[in-house]
């Protein structure tokens, strides 16, 4: 496995050239035009960057392929995954069928019949190729009759998530190169719909036929999911930034929502499958790290140059150990965003989706929270419209439904409980309503606190029950002041015990008390902003 470690990591150098020549030496020729040096790098990078990542990329999956899962299967998926694709390209670029009209530039090296680059095979091939093992992984706990059309339908639609997020870049009018030319626009950033159909069409076949020719599904349990998830991150990450640099940000959502979040499930059922038992905060999974550190680098996107942060009090929060912080809410979105980029140490945070419309996005938002390990619960009151409801609209248009909310709670609070015995930090916002919110909130005055909810104080006594666990629980106050932007303050208080109150209702009263003064606490105008 040396050598395969050699050339990925020889493909992730080639990607960050590639990225490098586009996003700085070509906008910027006055940073090397007057070194000899820096010209033959340049001179290059044109002739031979745009195809030496993929042919590092393909030979590294190869390579791969015949050590992990053998010669035969892998010298049969190579020639169908790199033949059936040069087809339908040669297709394609004659006569538009079936990816749309197009034709390729000069920058992916020598031309196969003076219209396909010869790397456009092998760049199939590979991502391909890593796609069906992302999926034959995921694949493997759904049993032996729908393994097979699980395995496919997941490869093809890896696949066509990398496209849909390479595309919209590579066909920017920013991009000072481009790779292929579109002579007829569409409504996708600029491309006919045709490709999107053509793409997963052509990923459908090669990938059916090599499964067919196999004559088995892939034992994944001596695969090692890191290979084929690092390829897939690695060129995804070289799709998102060449998104960022367009300006383009849906591209960007599709490729970690739909790419990267998905994809990571690989590493958790590899993960399952060689240890059979749950991670602890010591040993949590790659999968985990990963979603984890997806949706700190989404907070910080979301909330730069929109907030400027000052925290004080940030010694109060233990750097280790269960760890429950109870927040005061004020913004819906920016809260979860300061927490996430000023605490040094992975946060979950008990999330409510009841306000969620569309069937599509609750599925896709509790596919993150799984990833992340975020519970999640509805508020009952919002669904039902009964009279403590922040409207009488309540519940209407929700994609979920009344009868919901107990199983949901239920869930929450396992999930919850677990965290916490494990030693991780969790976060609670007891007053269930931001006063920045797009949805109906039962606030009466814009800056009132709302009681806190007591769900915080049985969280604590519950994780406690194991006669080990002892949880922290830190107070945090949020002050915020528009000056443009948003500058905010955060403030932690030291932690509180529970053994150290008489009952559950005196520990509510004491957090709240501590919030509510952290809060009014910091002065105005704030001073010492740190930006996210």
């Amino acid at each position: 496995m040396r050598l395969v470690k050699i050339l990925f990591l020889g493909h992730l150098a080639a990607l960050i050239f590639g990225l490098g020549g586009l996003l700085i030496a070509l906008p910027h020729p006055e940073l090397w035009s007057n070194s000899s040096f820096a010209v033959d790098v340049f001179n290059f990078g044109i002739t031979y960057a745009g195809s030496l990542h993929i042919v590092l990329g393909a030979a590294a999956a190869l390579l791969f392929g015949l050590i992990s899962i053998g010669v035969r299967k892998s010298m049969i998926f190579f020639l169908v995954a790199t033949t059936i694709p040069l087809c339908m390209e040669l297709l394609g670029t004659s006569t538009g069928i079936p990816f749309g009209p197009y034709s390729y530039t000069s920058f992916l090296g020598f031309k196969i019949a003076g219209l396909v680059p010869y790397s456009i095979p092998l760049s199939w091939f590979y991502m391909g190729f890593t796609s069906y093992l992302l999926a034959s992984a995921i694949a493997a706990g759904v049993g032996e009759r729908y393994r097979t059309v699980c395995s496919l339908a997941l490869g093809v639609y890896f696949l066509t998530v990398w496209d849909l997020s390479l595309d919209p870049a590579l066909a920017s009018q920013r991009l000072p190169i481009h790779f292929w030319l579109w002579q007829q626009g569409g409504p996708y950033f600029g491309m006919p719909i045709s490709n999107l159909v053509g793409w997963s069409l052509t990923g459908l076949i090669f990938m059916s036929l090599s499964r067919l020719l196999w004559r088995s599904n892939l034992e994944t349990r001596q695969v090692a999911q890191w290979f084929p998830f690092g390829i897939y991150v690695a060129n995804t990450g070289f799709a998102i930034a060449l998104n960022l640099s367009a300006g383009l940000w849906i591209p960007v959502a599709i490729a970690i929502l739909l790419g990267l979040l998905p994809a990571s499930l690989a590493l958790r059922r590899s993960a399952s499958e060689r240890r059979q038992v749950a991670p602890t905060a010591s040993g949590r999974s790659i999968a985990k790290r990963i979603s984890l550190s997806t949706i700190l680098l989404g907070s910080r996107a979301l909330s730069r140059r929109k907030v400027q942060v000052v925290v004080k009090g940030l010694e109060y929060v233990p750097r280790s150990g269960a760890t429950l912080i109870v927040a005061r809410h004020f913004h819906h979105l920016y809260d979860g965003c300061v927490l996430l980029n000023t605490i040094p140490r992975p946060l979950h945070i008990l999330v409510a989706l009841d306000w969620i419309e569309q069937g599509w996005l609750r599925r896709l938002m509790e596919l993150a929270c799984a990833m992340a390990d975020w519970p999640i619960i509805l508020r009952s009151e919002r669904l039902t419209g009964n009279a403590d409801a922040p409207t009488q609209e309540a519940g209407r248009g929700s994609a979920y439904t009344p009868s919901e909310a107990r199983r949901y709670l239920r869930r929450a609070v396992m999930n919850a409980v677990q965290l916490l015995r494990n030693g991780e930090a969790l976060v609670v916002f007891p007053e269930a309503y931001p006063v920045i919110d797009p949805q109906p909130t039962p606030r009466n005055e814009g800056n009132a606190f709302l009681p806190f909810r007591p769900g915080f104080a049985r969280l604590a006594e519950l994780a406690e029950r194991d006669g080990h666990t002892r949880v922290a629980i830190v107070p945090a106050g949020f002050t915020y002041v528009q000056n443009g932007g948003w500058q905010v303050a955060l403030r932690f208080g030291p932690p509180l015990f529970r053994e150290d109150f008489a009952g559950e209702n005196q520990l509510v009263q004491a957090l709240e008390e501590r919030v509510r003064a952290l809060s009014n606490e910091i002065s105005h105008p704030i001073e010492e902003v740190i930006e996210l």
